[in-house]
């Protein structure tokens, strides 16, 4: 089975590329089928995102379609900013914006209250009646250590620590990071469904 990425993200269809790669699943991109539209998303919930994301671009190619939608929940401010992870500030905030936005916010968040994750859901569209959705996450908690080391496009990484390692994300090293992937873990519940 040959499956489309539903993304246009080049640091998700990098991630991709390494972790199916490892699972032994064939993929296209949407610039290998020429398609150039870009779905908005308004969902409410993970779930409803990555759901609709990847219907709209099955429909667009007629193939099955693997799409995700994910992002970082802080306890303290009642799971934001959540599926608003890119437009917590309002707007389409940029990588630097949102870190200088979390310099100011994490030292006014009581020690003891600064539970977070990071949320991943994938969800598989064979045709619209077999729609399979997996979903789960990475633990940790918020630091004043706030690192400029950060991949591009994952902003958040910058102040999280691993509850598994009790280490700062960027500090993992590639087992320890594969270990605690919530998205190398849905990858991997992809490959049972594929091969059942």
């Amino acid at each position: 089975m040959k499956i489309l990425l539903a993304t246009h993200n080049p640091a998700k269809i990098q991630s991709y590329r390494q972790k199916l790669g490892k699972i032994g699943v064939e993929f296209c991109t949407l610039d290998d089928l020429g398609i150039k539209e870009k779905y908005q998303e308004i969902g409410n919930t993970f779930e409803e995102n990555a759901r609709d994301k990847t219907l709209f671009y099955y429909n667009l190619s007629q193939m099955p379609t693997l799409g995700d939608d994910g992002g970082f929940e802080i306890d303290y401010f009642n799971g934001e900013p959540g599926v608003k992870s890119k437009r917590w500030l309002g707007y389409e905030a940029s990588d630097e914006e949102l870190v200088n936005h979390l310099k100011k916010i994490i030292p006014t968040i009581p020690i003891d209250q600064r539970s977070a994750r990071f949320v991943a859901v994938s969800c598989l569209v064979n045709n619209p009646e077999q729609i399979h959705l997996f979903k789960n996450t990475k633990e940790g908690y918020i630091t004043n250590d706030i690192r400029d080391d950060y991949p591009v496009g994952f902003p958040y990484r910058c102040c999280f620590v691993s509850s598994d390692f009790n280490k700062h994300v960027q500090d993992l090293t590639e087992s320890e990071r594969e270990a605690i992937s919530h998205r190398l873990k849905n990858l991997e519940s992809l490959k049972q469904y594929l091969l059942n």
